[in-house]
Order: C-alpha cells, then sequence, then structure tokens
C-alpha cells in the first residue's frame, strides 16, 4: 500500500581496500596488487552507490532497465579484472571478489524483478505508477511535518498546499484509472484519493485545535506559531537565491502569517497581557516584510531568462545533495540528524517540484537529470525514516 510501504536505506558494504598513493619509488608486485584492490574496489563502490541511489527499494515499474543493465555490464568489468588478479593476494582479493560477486547477483536478481513486472504492465500502469509516485513525495511531506503532532500547532497551510498537490494528482490519475493490469497499482490509485480525503479531515482538526482553549492558550499557540513561521521563512525562502526559491512556497508563509495576525485579533481582550499586543505587532511586521519580500522576489524572477532559472535550481539541487552525501556516513549517530534531514528533504523537494514544472514546457530539463535528482530526493527520504526508526528504538 502506498501508506504502509516501509523504506530503510539499504547502505553499501565499505571495502577496506588500500588508498592510492600514487606514484613514488618503484613499487614492489604486492604494492601493486594493493593499488589495484583500491581502485577496483572504487570502481564497484560507485556502481553500488549509483544502484542504491537509482533502483534499491524504489518502484520497479518505473525503473530504467537499460541502466540497470550498464551497472550489471560494469560490476562484470570489475568482477573479470578482480579475477585476473586474484593470484597477487589471495585473502584480500578473495573478500573483493566475494563482494562484487553478491552485488553482481543482486544486480541480475532485480533486473529479472524489475523486466517481469513491466512486461505484465499496460500503458496506464506506467503512467499511473508515475503518478502515485509524485503522490508518495507529498505523503512524506505529511510524514515530516504532521505526523505524530499536536494538531494546535501544526501548519495549516502547508497542509492545505499539500492536499491542492495530491487533488491535482488524484485528478490527473482518473483518466488513466481505467484498464490497470496490476492489482498493487490499482490500490496506489485509491490509496491517493482516500489521503485527499484524510487531508481535508486533518485540516477541520486542526483548525478546531487552535481555537480551543482559552484566549491566554491560544495567545500560547499563536506565538509558537509566529516563531516557527518565522524560522521557517529564514531556512526555506531568505536563504535562498531568488531565482531559485517558489513563488507558490513565499506565498503560502504570507498567507500563514497573515492568517495568525488575524487569529489574534480574533482573541484580543483587555485582560489578555502585554505580550499579545507585541505577538501582533511582531506578526504584522512580517507580513508586511515578507510582503515585500515576495514582490523582490517575483520582479527578479521576471527579469531573468528562464534558463537562468533552471541553472539556479540544478545549482541548488547539486549543492544540497553533495552535502547530504558529505555528511550522512550510512550510520545513524545522533537525534539531531533525524531534524537535518528534514529539513533536506524539504529544501530538495522545493528543488524538485520547480523544475518538475518548468520540465512541462520546456526542453531545458532533461528528464534523466530530473529523475536522477528525484530519486536523490526519495533516497533522504528513506534515510530520514531510518533515523525515525532508530530514535524511536532508542
Amino acid at each position: 500500500m502506498l501508506w504502509a510501504r516501509k523504506h530503510r536505506p539499504r547502505l553499501a558494504i565499505a571495502l577496506h581496500a588500500a588508498p592510492d598513493l600514487g606514484p613514488a619509488n618503484p613499487a614492489s608486485e604486492g604494492d601493486a596488487s594493493a593499488h589495484s584492490i583500491a581502485a577496483l574496489a572504487r570502481a564497484a563502490n560507485q556502481l553500488h552507490d549509483d544502484f542504491l541511489l537509482r533502483y534499491a527499494g524504489h518502484v520497479r515499474l518505473t525503473r530504467d532497465l537499460s541502466g540497470l543493465d550498464r551497472l550489471i555490464d560494469g560490476m562484470r568489468q570489475v568482477l573479470s579484472l578482480a579475477q585476473t588478479q586474484s593470484g597477487c593476494s589471495e585473502g584480500r582479493w578473495q573478500s573483493l571478489l566475494g563482494i562484487v560477486e553478491r552485488r553482481l547477483d543482486e544486480y541480475t536478481h532485480e533486473r529479472g524483478a524489475v523486466a517481469q513486472i513491466q512486461a505484465a504492465a499496460g500503458t496506464n500502469d506506467l503512467r499511473a505508477s508515475q503518478l502515485t509516485s509524485r503522490a508518495r513525495l507529498v505523503l512524506h511531506r505529511y510524514v515530516r511535518h504532521f505526523a505524530g503532532q499536536s494538531r494546535r500547532d501544526r501548519d495549516v497551510q502547508r497542509l492545505r498546499e499539500m492536499t491542492v498537490d495530491l487533488e491535482t494528482l488524484a485528478g490527473a490519475l482518473r483518466p488513466v484509472s481505467a484498464g490497470i493490469h496490476l492489482r498493487s497499482v490499482a490500490e496506489e490509485i485509491g490509496a491517493v484519493q482516500g489521503f485527499v480525503d484524510f487531508f481535508r479531515a486533518e485540516i477541520v482538526e486542526i483548525e478546531q485545535a487552535r481555537r480551543s482553549g482559552s484566549r491566554a492558550e491560544q495567545l500560547t499557540i499563536l506565538a509558537n506559531a509566529v516563531t516557527g513561521l518565522r524560522d521557517g521563512w529564514a531556512r526555506e525562502v531568505a536563504s535562498q537565491p531568488m531565482l531559485a526559491r517558489r513563488p507558490g512556497l513565499c506565498g503560502r508563509y504570507v498567507s500563514a502569517i497573515d492568517e495568525v495576525v488575524e487569529a489574534l485579533l480574533t482573541v484580543a481582550h483587555a485582560n489578555l497581557p502585554v505580550e499579545h499586543e507585541l505577538a501582533v505587532r511582531d506578526a504584522t511586521a512580517l507580513l508586511q516584510a515578507w510582503q515585500r519580500e515576495v514582490e523582490r522576489t517575483l520582479e527578479a524572477q521576471q527579469a531573468s531568462e528562464r534558463a537562468e532559472r533552471i541553472e539556479a535550481l540544478w545549482n541548488r539541487g547539486d549543492v544540497l545533495f553533495a552535502a547530504y552525501r558529505g555528511r550522512w556516513t550510512g550510520e545513524f549517530r545522533h537525534p539531531s540528524e533525524r531534524l537535518w534531514l528534514a529539513e533536506m528533504a524539504d529544501a530538495l523537494d522545493e528543488v524538485e517540484r520547480q523544475l518538475t514544472e518548468l520540465a512541462a514546457d520546456s526542453e531545458l530539463v532533461p528528464a534523466d537529470r530530473l529523475a536522477r535528482l528525484r530519486d536523490g530526493l526519495v533516497l533522504v527520504e528513506k534515510t530520514y525514516d531510518s533515523t525515525t526508526a532508530a530514535t524511536v528504538g532508542g
């Protein structure tokens, strides 16, 4: 099922190879074999990193068989080279051979499974699976921002936006829902509409929770909302180049702070402490400042060429994923990583959403590069899920 599917990242096995020190004094035969092990280990790990990014844990119906064939060919080359030199240092080479052979078996098995499900699918199955994969990105936003959290201080504007996104996908799924061959795809189509209904009901619950309690309690909730929105704006909008900002995201923050101002004025009462007046002034100042910043952002984007904006988004995505690769070692270390991963997923999600929108009417967004970015986002989401499980388990 769409909601019940759990993804835990399958992490690469580190091949403990000797470092490549480059040319120095004339090397002995043993030194040469160590150098070869290091080179082949790096090649094997690069191939496996690509497999983890593009294939492991993904919906098989949407995977590229030709790309998987290239990975298999590459790992076979590594295996062949390792086999020709395995007599140099028996123990170390046998260890390398064992790992490469296991990975090659894994890739070959995966290719068979991908080919089997794609052969059984129809055109509508593939299109529906592509759309439900995008729905999964929306559902993970819910996991990061709403699941298990108190309703009273949740960002209802974020959930409204997510509901619209899911409604749009549900609408796109209706024309392709007939003639589905695979039961799993049919179940996921039904799940999308089910979550639209769930989100709508959750919006009502959040709005009711925010209005519950005394005026003083509501003031505390609203003051906390101002703080959360201010932090979110600084992280998701103000820190980003103007060409990489999503206008819809900027507008969502403006609507959210406007809603808080209105709520603060609604609970106004002579008996409330001075903090109420301060909160009103603070929220109003933020509203005005953000409105001006949105105008500046729109002006900058309208004055730029589309290619400039696309390039800014690619650069942003590359920087984010490089930061993920640089920090995440494949091992859960501290609960703070969960928040960092959530923010990383949010940032990559914003880049992916904008490039997907631009790709609809521009040939300047290559489909294969966008697919790789999307796979990177899913990998970060799976890593977030694994740290959540580790945090709960600890």
